[in-house]
Parts: C-alpha cells; structure tokens; sequence
C-alpha cells in the first residue's frame, strides 16, 4: 500500500491496483480514482513483487527489469526525468534485480551478484545513501556498502540493510530510526547499535517529519 492506494500480486504475475490517482499511480493510463481494482497496463503476467510509495508503485518483473510508475517528484520513478507515468515505465540503469523497497518518496533495489545496493527519487535528509543531499532521477550506488546486502527496506525518509545479520541505516533520524545512538541525519550508512547479529529480517520504521532550521549532518 502506498499513501492513498493499494496493489495486489495475482499467483499468475498480474497487478491490479485501485485507490487515488491524481499522479497515475495506479498505472491504468489515467489520473482518475477507482474504487476498486483495475488492471496495470502491461502487468498482466511476470511480475514477482510490488512496492508502494506515497503515489508511486514499482514492480519486479521475471527478467530482473524494474518497472515504476505514478508520481515521480524528486525522481522517485528512476526513468530518468521528473516526469509522472500513468503507465509502468522501465528504471534506467538496471538488471538482474532480485529484490525491491519503496516508501515515501524514494526506491532501493538490489541486484543478483552485485555487492551494495542502488536507490533513486528524493534524497534531503539522505535516504538514498549516495554521500550528498541531491535528489537522483536514475539508480545510484548507496556508498561505503562493499558487501552483499541479504535485505533492504525503505522508510519514510531513510532506509536500512540486512548485511550478514547486521544491520546498517541511513537518512532522516530525528526520532532515532537509524538506531545509531544519536538523533541527526546521516547521508551514508551507519551501524545499528542495538541490533543483535543474527536477525533475519529488515523492515523500515515509519518517521514523523518536521522542520529543524539548525540541524547539522554527519558526513
């Protein structure tokens, strides 16, 4: 589920989704809401997982390829342009992709024998992990994750990794979501603190955003 839509996952690979639709977000070619289901243009066969954002909505096709569609503020859809898609659109840039996680306004995907992970869409408090604040409109490397990560979960404004049991998250902290110790921003990927080795899974904490005038960063 994203903000104000949902999608479902047919046994035969099929996405329908239904809800809101002011950005296309239900990738049925138009803007117009629908209470119930419809079909996703395109999907009707080889999709193996669906991730919602706010008003966007990615798929994970058989093949590897990533498909998003919807709102694309801050690059969120990973097609190169800021432009919204009533349709699935392919993300520049990749293949081989074996696992997705959307939220917010940004997406993370993981590739099959690539070591790290790639994100795109919007990036102020450094929910992409790229070192900066710069939004990105095409997948991009988290950096310092010279590793194979095992999971990856996108929050509301950060997101975190499963990499051998532990694990490491990155963006918005101001409640402590990063789990690090502190309570300020991290544009690269920081050790959880209170993880215990050995945890099976990752999955992001929904953040309460508010405006801070003098809040510093770390790089």
């Amino acid at each position: 589920s994203g903000a104000t839509h949902s999608c479902a996952l047919s046994a035969a690979g099929a996405v329908r989704c239904w809800g809101a639709n002011f950005h296309g977000e239900i990738g049925n070619g138009t803007k117009v809401a629908a209470p119930t289901p419809v079909d996703v243009v395109g999907l009707d066969s080889g999709v193996v997982a669906i991730s919602a954002g706010n008003s966007t909505t990615c798929a994970l096709l058989n093949d590897g390829a990533v498909k998003c569609w919807g709102s694309n503020f801050g690059g969120s859809l990973g097609i190169g342009t800021l432009d919204d898609a009533t349709v699935p659109t392919a993300v520049v840039g990749l293949s081989g992709v074996r696992a997705i996680s959307g939220s917010g306004g940004h997406q993370c995907a993981l590739q099959t024998g690539v070591t790290g992970a790639q994100c795109w869409g919007q990036n102020a408090l450094g929910a992409l992990g790229s070192g900066d604040s710069e939004k990105a409109v095409a997948p991009q490397p988290v950096v310092d994750l010279p590793m194979m990560v095992d999971a990856i979960s996108a929050g509301r404004l950060h997101t975190c990794a499963l990499i051998g049991g532990n694990a490491k998250c990155w963006g918005q902290n101001y409640s402590g979501e990063l789990g690090n110790g502190g309570a300020r921003f991290y544009l690269h990927p920081t050790e959880v603190l209170t993880g215990e080795p050995g945890s099976s899974s990752v999955d992001g904490s929904l953040a309460i955003e508010y405006y801070h005038p003098g809040l510093d960063h770390y790089f």
